[in-house]
Order: C-alpha cells, then structure tokens, then sequence
C-alpha cells in the first residue's frame, strides 16, 4: 500500500493505492474481461488491509473522456462486487463520508481533490485524452457548483503515473495543437543497432495537468505529487512497460479514496 505523503496532513482525508504485490484490481485490460473471482479476492484483500469494507466503495470504469458524476451510494458494493454494475465515467465526486470512489490505472494520473473547507473529495483518471479535455478543470467546476468550493480551499494529490521521460508517442495527435507545445519534446527513440533510427516525442501530459490546476486558482504548494514513474517503479502496473506481456502477467492498480468521519 502507498500513500501521498504530503496528503497525510489531513486527517479528514482518507486515501491509498494498491501496489502490484496487492495483485491486479481491473475486471478488464484493454476490453477483455479476466478472471473476476480473482480480482475480487484481490479487493478484498487489499481494502481488509487498509480497513475499508468493500459494500463503502463505488468502482469506476473510466473511459477516457470528461465525464464528472456525483457518487451514487446505490452503487456502493455491489459496483465492485459486479462489474458490469461499475460507473462509466472518469471522475466521481462525493461529500458524503465514509462513501469511497475506487479508481483502476496504471500509467494515466489519478488525481484526488480535496476541499478542505466544505470537506468533498473528487477521485479523477487523466490520461493524455483527459489531459486534452480538461477534465481537472471540470472536476473544479462542479465541486464549486455541487458543494460551494473555493480553489484556494483545496488540496491536490497526484499520483504514481508515466512521467514524460516514459511516455512516448511516435506521433501525437497533439502536435499541432497550440496548448500542448511546451509539453512536447521531439526524441530520437533507442532502437537496437544496425535499426533505422526513429523519432518520437515525449510527452508530458501530467504537466498539462499541473498547469490546469494552476489555472483552475489551486496554488502550486497545495499539490502534493507522489514522483513515482509507474514505468520505471515495479511496485506498480505499467501498460507501457507490460502492454506486450500475456494478460495473466498485465494488471492495473487501486487508487481509493474517501472521508473520514
């Protein structure tokens, strides 16, 4: 299990990630269903460990894109327990304590929110497709629309995610568009001798990130980021790192996150 150390100042917020030694926490990897009994075993497992009953959290199913929900405690359990029951959507919202969202990543950010006046919590997936969108600043919105949230109020954790020195792309969709430019980094990419040489570009999609909470009004030393590369750290899942591997040796990770009482 790991946590943010700059978020564990607050003790009103609740949260933790699951590492690969926890086992893979994902119904599916890349559209194929594994086998689920395991993964549950797997949940529960890991949240006997943490102290948090599985019947508090709500599972999301992200889908790369913008979408912003309240969390539902309708959905709590029996979202985890049954997969097809997890919430489509990529950012989950909640004021009420002891309800824990419960995010699924391995080189996208999962980025956790929260208000330290009004006391709500956004649990938030942001791969570069997210980054594009600006769902950070949406998640922002709707805090202040739902629960009157100011942005000097929060706090933000980052964490473990691909840095921009492992992920890259041969050719980003992103590299005419103008908000992208200071986060892209034309590389020549290692290949092995006597290949051709090929060019790539890093890009750092968490650094679009950083900068839309900058702009969203949440000051810089409010967030809190856990500087692990989850390419280059073994604790946790990679896609980059383990795309190529049988989906019995692939995984994804746990991000769950709540308030306590």
């Amino acid at each position: 299990m790991y946590q943010i150390p700059g978020l564990l100042k607050y003790p009103k917020l609740f949260h933790a990630f699951s590492e690969k030694t926890d086992g893979n926490m994902a119904n599916s990897i890349l559209g194929k269903v594994v086998d689920f009994d395991k993964v549950l075993d797997n949940r529960k497992r890991f949240l006997s460990s943490i102290k948090v009953l599985i019947d508090t959290c709500v599972c999301m199913w992200v889908l790369g894109e913008d979408g912003v929900l309240k969390a539902d405690e309708a959905f709590a359990g029996v979202s985890m327990e049954n997969y097809k029951k997890a919430i489509k959507i990529d950012a989950l919202i909640t004021n009420q304590t002891g309800l824990y969202p419960f995010l699924l990543t391995a080189d996208c950010e999962p980025v956790i929110i929260f208000d330290t006046s009004k006391k709500a919590i956004g649990l938030v997936h942001v791969g570069w497709k997210g980054a594009d969108l600006e769902i950070v600043k949406k998640v922002i919105g709707r805090m202040k629309d739902e629960y009157g949230a100011v942005a000097e109020d929060l706090i933000v954790g980052i964490g473990p995610h691909a840095s921009r020195d492992s992920f890259v792309k041969d050719n980003p969709s992103q590299i005419d568009d103008s908000k992208w430019q200071p986060f892209l980094e034309k590389v020549i990419k290692d290949l092995p001798e006597r290949a051709p040489r090929a060019q790539g570009y890093k890009v750092d999609f968490a650094g679009l990130v950083r900068q839309q909470l900058i702009q969203s009004g949440i000051r810089k030393e409010n967030i809190f980021e856990s500087n692990i590369d989850t390419v280059k750290d073994s604790r946790f899942f990679s896609h980059v790192r383990e795309g190529n591997l049988p989906l019995s040796k692939q995984g994804r990770f746990a991000c769950v996150v709540g308030l306590k009482s």
